[in-house]
């Protein structure tokens, strides 16, 4: 036979190996919208002809440097050539677009795991992402089961666990349809990549029928147990200590390095979608937005609505009034949460300050519940540009900022209101200062605007087409002017921050409001389910008769938390940006009622333990728990065989074994060898303790019949010996040459080799 033509049993194994990695592949391929399935299978088949090139290449007569080159680059070019194929732009393989890379794989890679799946958003690399890491990590798969090496054992089992990793991960994220099929399939996979390559053809049949005999009845069993819904149901665990996660929500704008694990916070009941709101941020001290400390005196929201602690006229709107439950699951907070404006607690003590922000007398923690009433308006556009601009006196501090930074130090600037003829103008205020240019844009934004919502738009708008959504930003001196000027990226801090100034700088009364994204809708129970992953900043902007609205400047394809788009909140007309204005533009966000962009506000400052669903972390746990019950049946089964074996078949089958595991340790023993031999193989290996073992193999061969053959206990004591001399690295091949229970062989063949006489080669072969 031909050096590169791989004989029947590695054939079967490249067989095996493709299938369970196409079936591996596409399973995960499901975690997006209309996967690429033939590219996946073909980037697949690329990774297996690598594990025959890797096969082939072992066998050559080369020195051993040679092939590892050889076998190195046949894998890098098969996974290559799979990420191409499934959809990574070629160009940006070259070392001179190494950075665009890296910085979109950063991007896309942040809140990964709380993308809703299958993920169908408008971010291409998320999408991308998602795919590349089947062909990745089936070029690995190959790479582990076929790298030219000695003993295959080892990496085989490697390969297995990152396609069974791979399959389970997929499975655990997405929870899809026909589990029960497609675990059927993949149990007779695994057993076919396990056992077919090296059963004997006769014994083929028979073992895929028993194996699939079992898949069948697994599947009915399986079926007939399941109630409908989890037995186990970790959404709603509550592991949590009693501090539960504490956010600090003053802005930072450095970037965000802490856990995001998905923590489930609070339960929200409610009809209608809402942001909810922590606490407002209402003074701009010169570098950052922070909540003013002392008393203030809020705006009235003008006829027919009035602000009263403990309720609310019957007067206002009831479209805009919402009563929410609220089950506090693992947060701790020192305000109750709320939605817009929030009106009334029940039944918790609170006080609220003078822009509704209620601090309660006993800190919120996992197990608190409470229901708010909530007035907050969603108005047309038409409502919002018919609002006009008189502005009460109490609105002025909404337009009252401090610039830093300045030649004369910092300076307090108190805008006037927006007026008839537009924005007025403060620019020798401003002149010196590192904001100049952020009141420039904002003024060249605002030019043209006809009202005070036209220009919040425009600015909205703006910073939603033209910058990217990124955590990882540096830290600046001034953060606001850079993330405009220089970085052009940041998360919901700096587009919120960014926006609620430059409305400041133009006359608009806002704020940044601070807490979070509305959250995932719990299917079964309808409510909502809001995590750490959905903290978050949004801008409010004042309008007379109206109130406070929402506006929401953070890109709406950023991969994280779930923000509300533009229908939920009431904007269904949107403004186009002036084409005079330098900006890519991007299409305006819309349709659907959410979507999972724009991640956390706050800064963690305390946990306890999180009761965080499965992800794909816990999914390799999954699969790491199925080799340990693996590894426990298959203990448990030999050790029940050996009790059923005589005397003479448990000395042959302990026989053949010591002499395949001498081959598989990498000393094995020449044709003719004596079991004297292998003793003297194993003192030399691993010291007296092992040779004692076959000392006992052939005094109960060979000199007394009577004896016992070597105990449980001796053949432990051989494998602790072993396992001593090999070191890590070699440790789990010691543990396949010798594993507990007992020796790996059948009955029948073991009492067929006691009556026909030894096998040919080694310990087997010996005569006396």
């Amino acid at each position: 036979m031909n050096q590169l033509t791989p004989p029947r049993p590695e054939r079967l194994e490249l067989i095996c190996f493709a299938a369970l990695g196409i079936v591996a592949a596409l399973q995960w391929a499901s975690l997006v919208a209309n996967p690429p399935a033939v590219r996946i299978a073909l980037a697949v088949v690329l990774a297996t002809a690598a594990g025959a090139a890797l096969a082939a290449i072992g066998r050559l007569p080369r020195p051993r440097t040679t092939r590892w080159i050889l076998g190195a680059v046949a894998v890098v070019v098969a996974i290559v050539a799979g990420l191409v194929i499934v959809g990574l732009p070629a160009r940006l393989l070259l070392p001179g677009h190494w950075d665009e890379l890296s910085a979109n794989l950063n991007r896309s890679l942040n809140g990964l795991t709380d993308v809703p799946v299958p993920y169908a958003g408008a971010d291409v690399w998320t999408r991308l992402v998602i795919l590349l890491a089947a062909p990745l990590m089936v070029g690995v798969a190959a790479f582990a089961a076929f790298w030219p090496r000695r003993r295959r054992v080892a990496g085989r089992i490697c390969a297995l666990v990152l396609l069974v990793g791979l399959y389970l991960v997929a499975v655990a994220w997405a929870q899809p349809e026909r589990q029960l099929a497609g675990g059927a399939l993949l149990v007779v996979l695994v057993c076919a990549w396990l056992w077919l390559p090296s059963i004997d053809r006769r014994r083929g049949v028979a073992a895929g029928f028993a194996i699939t005999i079992a898949a069948l009845v697994a599947v009915p069993a399986a079926a007939l147990i399941d109630p409908g819904r989890a037995l186990i149901d970790y959404r709603h665990w509550n592991l949590l200590s009693a501090h539960g996660i504490s956010f600090r929500w003053d802005q930072s704008y450095g970037p965000l390095d802490w856990p995001q694990k998905g923590t489930l916070l609070i339960e929200v009941s409610s009809e209608k979608v809402h942001y909810w709101k922590a606490t407002n941020l209402d003074i701009f001290d010169g570098v950052r937005w922070a909540r003013s400390t002392g008393p203030v005196a809020e705006p009235a929201l003008g006829e027919p609505l009035k602000y009263h602690p403990k309720g609310v006229d019957p007067s206002p709107d009831p479209e805009w009034v919402d009563r929410v439950n609220f089950e506090v699951r693992g947060l701790t907070s020192d305000v109750a949460i709320g939605a817009g404006t929030t009106l009334a607690l029940r039944p918790i003590e609170a006080l609220p300050t003078p822009d509704a922000i209620w601090p309660v007398s006993h800190e919120l923690r996992p197990g608190s519940r409470y229901t708010a009433l909530v007035y907050d308006p969603k108005p047309s556009p038409i409502e919002m540009r018919a609002a006009g601009t008189a502005y009460p006196s109490e609105a002025g501090r909404y337009v009252t900022f401090t610039l830093s930074g300045g030649s004369d130090g910092a300076r307090t600037i108190e805008s006037p209101f927006w007026g008839k003829t537009g924005p007025p103008s403060i620019g020798d205020e401003v002149q010196g200062t590192p904001y100049e240019s952020m009141y420039a844009l904002a003024r060249r934004l605002a030019a043209g605007a006809p009202t005070p919502y036209d220009a919040a738009r425009r600015i909205e708008l703006y910073l939603r087409s033209n910058f990217q959504y990124r955590q990882d930003v540096p830290n600046r001196t001034y953060p606001l002017p850079s993330f405009i000027s220089e970085d052009q990226a940041g998360y919901c801090q700096q587009f919120s921050g960014a926006m609620a100034l430059m409305l400041r700088m133009i006359g608009i009364p806002s704020r940044v409001a601070a807490g979070f994204a509305p959250g995932g809708r719990d299917p079964e129970h309808n409510n909502y389910l809001v995590d750490d992953t959905d903290a978050h900043n949004w801008v409010e902007v004042f309008f007379p008769a109206i109130g406070w609205v929402t506006f929401e400047p953070t890109p709406p394809a950023a991969p994280a938390a779930t923000q509300a788009d533009d229908n939920a909140l009431g904007v269904t007309d949107p403004t186009p940006i002036d084409p005079n204005i330098n900006s890519r533009s991007a299409p305006d966000s819309g349709g659907g009622d959410l979507t999972k962009p724009a991640p956390q506000t706050g800064v963690l400052v305390s946990s306890g333990n999180d009761s965080s669903g499965l992800g794909p972390a816990e999914g390799f746990g999954i699969a790491a728990g199925g080799v340990a019950l693996a590894a426990l049946f298959a203990y448990g089964f030999r050790a029940q065989r050996r009790s059923r074996l005589t005397q003479d078949q448990l000395t042959a089958g302990e026989i053949h074994e010591l002499d395949r595991a001498l081959a598989k340790l990498g000393s094995p023993l020449p044709p003719g060898a004596t079991l004297r031999g292998a003793t003297d193989v194993l003192r030399r290996r691993a010291g007296p303790e092992a040779a004692s073992y076959a000392s006992g193999l052939e005094n109960r061969r060979y000199r007394d019949p009577s004896a016992d053959p070597p105990s449980v206990g001796e053949r432990r004591a051989l494998r602790r010996a072993l396992l001593r001399k090999a070191g890590p690295r070699g440790a789990l091949t010691v543990l396949f040459a010798l594993p507990p229970g007992g020796p790996a062989v059948r009955r029948a063949r073991v009492g067929r080799r006691t009556r026909q006489g030894p096998a040919s080669g080694g310990a087997a072969a010996e005569a006396g």
